[in-house]
């Protein structure tokens, strides 16, 4: 991944009295999210016109300086606070990133974001209510790319799934899924599920 001085500066930074921020960078999530933008990157679907989509986005650590060179990256996440983090603090050098606070289950005026993005991702479906709930996504022809796990233990993991057969269970169901990857680290498997809507 292509880091920037600026946003190490920034991660260094803010990572002094920030502990959520570094679990955020750990090596667990940069091997996941990794292992996520290559897969999506053998597509060949996204250049400097695209427009992506991260639902529960976290801090957007990794994901948002995997794609900078989009038209525009739009961070959705609930929590108010990595909201303004990642804002001010972490990527506020960054022009083509519109952060947003919402509940991804009610994104009121930001539904069309996400209907016409080119690609949605969410790299948290374990946090939230399965994505065949996602009422936007059977209206939008993009493409998709979802990671869940089988870490129970983890405190705010509420929708984990115990296969890759059970996670496409939670697609909505004009999905078509093109890749499907499973990965393990030290704590479980993650899953992976890349595809089109």
């Amino acid at each position: 991944m292509d880091i920037d001085l600026q946003l190490f500066k920034n991660i260094m930074q803010e990572g002094k009295t920030n502990t959520d921020l570094l679990d955020s960078y750990s090596p667990n999530q940069f091997k996941s999210k990794e292992r996520m933008v290559k897969l999506i990157n053998e597509l060949d679907i996204l250049n400097e016109k695209s427009e992506i989509v991260i639902l529960g986005s976290w801090y957007g650590s990794i994901l948002i300086p995997s794609f900078k060179k989009v038209k525009e990256i739009t961070s959705i996440d609930k929590n108010d606070t990595v909201i303004k983090v990642a804002k001010n603090r972490l990527f506020n050098h960054y022009n083509n990133v519109d952060f947003i606070t919402a509940d991804v289950f009610n994104l009121g005026k930001h539904t069309s974001r996400v209907q016409n993005a080119r690609l949605i991702i969410n790299a948290s479906c374990e946090n939230m209510k399965s994505m065949k709930e996602l009422g936007v996504l059977y209206n939008s022809k993009s493409y998709f790319a979802f990671q869940s796990n089988d870490m129970t233990e983890i405190w705010d993991s509420v929708n984990c799934v115990k296969s890759i057969d059970e996670f496409k269970k939670q697609l909505p169901d004009n999905a078509k899924v093109l890749i499907e990857d499973e990965l393990e680290d030290d704590r479980g498997t993650r899953f992976t599920l890349i595809g089109k809507l």
